[in-house]
């Protein structure tokens, strides 16, 4: 299996989430990890899982991530999408966490990047998934990162 790891990161949370996800594929298996803004049509020829991760920034995913995501064609590929962000039980911001309420599932980066995805012509292998941070800049939430690599344990298995 041919894996690549596409990701942006504004704090550094997303990046290690890519590593951990990048390494427990490799551990499986041919994997590269690289930011969305150096994506080469060359790094992604061949590959049989693409996974693609941002953080959640105003309801989507950053730019670099958009743009991969809106100039390629991913046709008889399996993929997966990764976000991170907060965990809304613990956002004092009641008018966001009402915005998060009605926004759904649709409020987050990884949901769009798998509709994304999808639209591109890929398979999801899983259903987005999400990776808490603890406060805007984060740190990550303990445990995150193990949930991450069982996470792409699961993709590999799918």
């Amino acid at each position: 299996m041919k894996a690549i790891v596409i990701y942006d990161s504004q704090f550094g949370n997303t990046e290690k989430v890519a590593q951990a996800i990048h390494t427990a594929l490799a551990a499986r298996g041919e994997s590269s990890l690289i930011r969305a803004a150096d994506v080469t049509d060359a790094a992604l020829a061949g590959c049989d899982l693409i996974v693609v991760g941002s953080p959640t920034q105003r309801f989507q995913a950053t730019e670099p991530v958009a743009h991969f995501l809106e100039r390629r064609a991913l046709p008889q590929t399996r993929a997966a999408a990764f976000d991170t962000r907060l965990d809304m039980a613990e956002v004092d911001s009641r008018v966001l966490r009402l915005a998060v309420k009605v926004a759904g599932d649709n409020a987050w980066a990884a949901t769009r990047i798998a509709d994304q995805l999808a639209k591109a012509g890929a398979t999801l292998a899983a259903e987005p998934e999400g990776f808490i941070v603890e406060g805007t800049e984060g740190p990550l939430r303990a445990g995150e990162l193990e949930r991450a690599a069982e996470w792409a344990g699961q993709l590999v298995a799918a």
